[in-house]
């Protein structure tokens, strides 16, 4: 990891989780929380982390949980709360329900940190904005869309200094896998058990 930049994570716990129907970091994913997957990715990367929540049951993980201080904004209402928490230079976004996220695949990203640019992977031409680091130089930016109601992550990565790493995903097939819903749940569970 490049020393000059100093990085946070925030794990983004603090969604509706509509399609699940109940809190889907704290859904069991084999038999563990599935947010508990990503930390421990996390924690081998010895990196510090919070979590960003509103719900106290994320308590028992062992990290700081700090709250949405802006409500109903998705993932730029979560990025605005990291960069009010961090005293770092950047951060490191992730989302809770990546449970196939690997160590590797963190420190790949963590490795290309560099000042005052946002670093994304990319999986098929599409950019992953809830797997990135975010410069806190960016912080006004994101107060002026939040006020504007541009809560689109990925315009907000496009339009500023950034660079997209499509080797991420290329050397970790399926890491990325999002589980919004039960199905989604068996057909990852599935996965996981394969690449094991």
């Amino acid at each position: 990891m490049k020393s000059e930049v100093e990085i946070e994570a925030y794990v983004l716990a603090g969604g509706k989780s509509s399609r699940m129907g109940k809190d889907k970091g704290l859904v069991l994913f084999n038999g563990q929380p599935m947010i508990s997957y990503v930390l421990k990715a996390l924690a081998e990367t010895g990196i510090s982390v919070k979590i960003i929540a509103n719900n106290e049951g994320y308590e028992k993980f062992g990290h700081p949980v700090v709250a949405d201080l802006v409500e109903e904004k998705g993932p730029m209402g979560g990025l605005f709360t990291a960069f009010s928490y961090t005293n770092s230079k950047a951060v490191l976004l992730m989302s809770c329900d990546m449970p196939l996220v690997t160590s590797e695949a963190i420190k790949q990203l963590l490795d290309k940190a560099e000042i005052n640019l946002i670093i994304a992977p990319t999986e098929e031409g599409r950019v992953n904005p809830l797997f990135a680091l975010y410069p806190l130089s960016l912080k006004q930016e994101i107060e002026r869309r939040i006020t504007n109601g541009r809560l689109k992550m990925t315009d907000l990565i496009l339009e500023n200094k950034h660079t997209l790493v499509p080797s991420i995903v290329r050397e970790n097939p399926g890491i990325f896998r999002n589980v919004n819903n039960e199905e989604e749940l068996k057909m990852t569970e599935k996965q996981w058990n394969n690449l094991k």
